[in-house]
């Protein structure tokens, strides 16, 4: 074997070994069927909330969460210190929060036509 031969493989042998884990890693994720109640960044993963950069972000969720009860708030239980979001129920959320949001655009332009 050349030496050119050998210097190729190990760096196939290095590339390989330093990016599988990770590799292997995202297909777990992708095959593992999801828990009942996730995490905030869980849940970021599941609905693919990312930044520009391509990182998962969180702050949706969290904002979303804090809302006013009147401003329809993403609901959570807390499971000792941490927030916990029953999927089925975030899944529910993501849906009505389509006709919330497009009901206060109504909501909006109504009041500026009609000046209240």
């Amino acid at each position: 074997m050349s030496t050119i031969d050998s210097l190729l493989r190990q760096y196939i042998v290095d590339e390989v070994s330093e990016h599988l884990p990770r590799i292997v890693a995202d297909q777990l994720k992708i095959s593992a069927p999801l828990p009942e109640w996730l995490t905030e960044a869980q849940l970021a993963e599941y609905w693919q909330l990312r930044n520009p950069k391509g990182e998962l972000t969180t702050a949706g969720i969290r904002s979303w969460s804090d809302r006013p009860p009147d401003e329809h708030p993403l609901p959570y239980a807390n499971m000792g210190e941490i927030r916990r979001y029953k999927r089925t129920e975030a899944d529910r959320w993501a849906r009505e929060e389509v006709e919330w949001q497009r009901a206060r655009v109504t909501r909006r332009r109504v009041r500026l036509v009609g000046g209240k």
